[in-house]
């Protein structure tokens, strides 16, 4: 049986023509769907939970999750006041993905964090965030770029000893896209930097021992189209979750 990948998006205001308040509920591109798709799973996105004991039943029926990218975690869950530089904060999302992060966790089911993706898992695990890297990263490399979303914009190093370099085709050394104004300051803990830019900005993490859980800076959504190394992202998501319906843990 294929695996049922949960992906969370945006909240997002739907206008209407018809009388009454706008209509609020989940927005997600196709990308991360089909993504999933073509790695072999089958992808549904989850809705903004009005109880978040559900999270943790839907956890125990998903087989893995993914974090899509999206709004600024607030600076409140890493003990920081917000400062200027700061984008939109949504807080139910906030407590959705931390509630989901926690039970998958709990289940030892693999977890792939994209853009806000890693920054979410970064932040549940314990880390803080550059609120913006333009007022508090040192580096020059631009980290929101002005292209199409499937151009490769700066170069990434990677770890040979990680589990991403084998996602990634071992290769030491990939190009990316970069949308992206928020980073990783300090690692959470239980949690390994394994990808870097070249002035040393942490572009990927995965969780220390067996669980997968992985997150990236970048947007492999829109790229693994054109550059079929980053759908080994997507892969590894589905796989993971195969092989714990194969092999399920003990929580």
């Amino acid at each position: 049986m294929k695996p049922l990948i949960g992906i969370t998006g945006n909240r997002h205001s739907f206008s209407t023509k018809l009388p009454g308040p706008a209509l609020i509920g989940v927005n997600l591109s196709d990308d991360y769907g089909q993504g999933v798709e073509m790695a072999g799973g089958l992808p549904v996105a989850i809705p903004f939970l009005a109880d978040m004991n559900t999270a943790d039943e839907l956890a125990e029926r998903i087989d893995g999750l993914l974090l899509a990218g999206g709004e600024d975690v607030s600076p409140l869950l890493y003990g920081e006041e917000p400062r200027k530089g700061l984008g939109d904060v949504i807080p139910e999302r906030d407590e959705l993905e931390f509630a989901l992060i926690q039970a998958m966790r709990k289940r030892h089911k693999p977890i792939l964090g994209i853009c806000r993706g890693i920054q979410v898992l970064n932040v549940a695990y314990g880390g803080t965030l550059y609120q913006d890297l333009v007022r508090e990263w040192k580096g020059t490399v631009v980290h929101s770029q002005r292209a199409r979303r499937s151009h490769l914009s700066h170069s990434v190093q990677i770890d040979p000893e990680s589990r991403l370099f084998h996602l990634l085709g071992e290769n030491e050394k990939v190009t990316c896209n970069s949308f992206h104004h928020q980073a990783i300051k300090d690692l959470g803990r239980s949690l390994a930097a394994v990808a870097w830019d070249d002035e040393g900005l942490i572009e990927a993490v995965e969780a220390k021992g067996e669980d997968f859980v992985v997150g990236v800076q970048w947007h492999p959504e829109n790229l693994w189209r054109p550059y079929p190394v980053f759908l080994g992202l997507f892969r590894g998501l589905v796989q993971a979750a195969i092989q714990r319906q194969v092999h399920p843990r003990k929580n």
